[in-house]
């Protein structure tokens, strides 16, 4: 076991990679670590609504020039002016906080000051290699721990909270259940958030298939993750797609395979 709660590898090669920082967070369970998977290692920890690629491009008066519609506090404000006026009608009970209200906003894709983070390492490396063998890049858990945690009914305006916070909510949809989640108030949302402890463990891609095969036969899927319609025909289609049917096939004397002994390869 190594020296401390910190000195954790930051590179996953292989499943059993994987099992030996499984193994190092549970040694060190008396922290309150959070881990975020993101797809690409060149994701940093910039909340959605404060990202450049999030707003259209506009173009700059006077010239050709187009660049993307900045991010202004009074806009974020409009918009979930916005959503608390006109999703009312969608939900079975009225949020009881400002920050309810945000984390329901977060939930169903509106852009915020929020970034998803989990307290499960397997969850954050589903959603790293969730887009295994569809792209190019590496994918990244980023793990936190120390950061300051609000009250439900916290007191006082989420858009004013001077430094990173994380809000454990309700669980108001299975999901939030399902996926451990955990929300990080972020004060300067064009910023990279800057917790007391932050690292970043690459997921080089040649392991990312290799890595949601196992995943799922732990029961770390999309199924799971996601427990409605939605989740479970994703999940079943990705089944499909990579032929792995045994046991719901009625014809076990036709000529397909019996069993898949292939390789751990992606089907693109």
């Amino acid at each position: 076991m190594v020296a401390s709660a910190e000195a954790f590898p930051r590179r996953i090669a292989s499943w059993s990679d994987l099992t030996k920082l499984v193994e190092h967070f549970s040694y060190y369970n008396g922290h309150d670590w959070l881990f975020r998977g993101v797809t690409s290692v060149e994701h940093g920890l910039v909340p959605k609504i404060g990202r450049p690629k999030t707003r259209k491009l506009k173009k700059v008066q006077g010239t050709t020039e187009r660049k993307p519609v900045p991010y202004r506090l009074e806009d974020e404000r409009a918009i979930l002016s916005m959503f608390r006026q006109q999703a009312r009608a969608h939900l079975q009970s009225v949020p009881q906080s400002n920050l309810e209200w945000l984390a329901i906003a977060q939930h169903f894709g509106l852009p915020t000051r929020l970034l998803d983070w989990t307290d499960s390492l397997l969850v954050a490396a589903w959603f790293a290699v969730e887009e295994a063998g569809a792209k190019e890049v590496d994918s990244a858990i980023w793990v936190t721990r120390g950061v300051r945690t609000v009250s439900l009914d916290e007191p006082g305006d989420p858009l004013s909270y001077p430094d990173p916070a994380v809000y454990r909510p309700p669980h108001i949809s299975p999901r939030i259940a399902a996926q451990g989640s955990v929300l990080m108030i972020c004060p300067n949302p064009t910023q990279e958030v800057a917790p007391p402890f932050s690292a970043k463990i690459v997921i080089e891609r040649k392991v990312e298939f290799t890595l949601k095969k196992r995943l799922n036969a732990c029961g770390i899927n999309r199924r799971h993750l996601f427990p409605d319609l939605a989740g479970l025909t994703e999940h079943l289609a990705w089944i499909y797609k990579n032929d792995w049917l045994m046991g719901y096939r009625l014809r076990p004397g036709s000529d397909v395979a019996l069993a898949d002994d292939t390789n751990d390869q992606a089907v693109e």
